[in-house]
């Protein structure tokens, strides 16, 4: 937030500048995965995205899958989290060409749960809240723009990129009074982005696979069952998490020099989850995710090359978040 008061100082006192008025501007106050950099330019964004989650599961002589791994069984009752995300994340791009370009992003993630559980008998626990702040899952990823725009066809650009689990792990922890900063395994996503100009509007859209990577556990789950009791539920030996499919379509709309909208929606299906135990592997239920997001977001130019962008995401479906506030404040040297 250092760097943003710095830079509302450097709106306030600089002189007017000439800003070209285009839709790959426009665009790029919003999604820097579909303009790259020019060759040999550096950009540093700091993204900050608060999230806010509240969820009811039910669970009953099953195992069931919890946000993402928390196992649970022979329970019955109904857990009903409220979480609240808050994600600085500082990203580093390079265009080592101008069709190449490569990035690496470090999140610190603070999370605060309130969590409660309604049920008969033991399993009747109350409410709970828990918090922690560490760093997240560090990312690295390159792009690589093969066809240029024309009058007729899209721009392409691909896109690699691997996903580490420096976060805290929900592996790691008691699920009971702790929570995760990171997903407790790695991934891999391939995807392409499709770009088209119609002057003032910039349509765009993209498709991207992400392979979570099977994670060695090999510790005991235990879940409580009462105010000091704890009940064993097996040896976890392995955790196959579930591929996510993400499809996303938009466009944005450059209103003046310095000031344009975007509308996108956003849609990730993620697979169903398996786990390996002393019973052999099995699927988890319920574990099949389709979380879908419909974004607005603006923009304004502070300087020629300093952007800043402000969006909303709402939540359409059940899996999805109820809402996401994000700010981007990308600056390029």
């Amino acid at each position: 937030m250092i760097l943003l008061i710095v830079l509302l100082f450097m709106l306030s006192t600089a002189v007017s500048f000439p800003i070209e008025r285009s839709p790959e501007r426009a665009l790029s106050q919003f999604e820097r995965d579909y303009v790259l950099l020019k060759g040999g330019q550096f950009e540093f964004e700091e993204n900050f995205t608060y999230t806010y989650y509240s969820a009811k599961q039910i669970f009953l002589e099953s195992f069931a899958i919890l946000d993402p791994v928390f196992l649970t069984l022979g329970q019955f009752g109904i857990d009903s989290a409220k979480r609240n995300i808050f994600i600085n994340t500082f990203i580093l791009r390079f265009g080592a060409t101008d069709f190449l370009q490569f990035e690496a992003s470090v999140p610190l993630v603070y999370r605060y749960d309130i969590v409660s559980t309604v049920g008969s008998g033991e399993t009747k626990r109350g409410e709970r809240s828990m918090e922690r702040a560490g760093i997240g899952d560090i990312a690295v990823g390159v792009s690589v723009q093969p066809l240029k725009e024309t009058a007729r066809r899209p721009a392409l650009i691909l896109n690699l990129g691997y996903k580490t689990k420096t976060g805290k792990s929900p592996f790691d922890i008691d699920p009971e009074s702790d929570v995760p900063t990171g997903t407790g395994y790695s991934s891999i996503r391939a995807g392409f982005n499709l770009v088209k100009s119609i002057d003032p509007v910039v349509v765009y859209g993209g498709l991207a696979y992400i392979y979570n990577l099977p994670e060695k556990v090999n510790k005991q789950v235990s879940a409580n069952v009462g105010t000091d009791a704890k009940l064993e539920t097996g040896f976890l030996k392995k955790v196959y998490p579930g591929d996510t499919i993400n499809f996303n379509i938009g466009m944005a709309y450059a209103l003046s020099y310095m000031f344009s909208i975007s509308t996108q929606f956003i849609e990730s299906y993620t697979l169903s989850t398996r786990i390996e135990t002393n019973e052999g592997k099995k699927r988890v239920k319920n574990s099949i995710l389709n979380s879908a997001l419909f974004k607005f977001g603006a923009g304004m130019s502070l300087t020629e090359n300093i952007p800043v962008s402000f969006g909303i995401y709402m939540g359409l479906t059940d899996d999805a978040p109820d809402y996401i506030v994000e700010l981007r404040i990308p600056v390029k040297f």
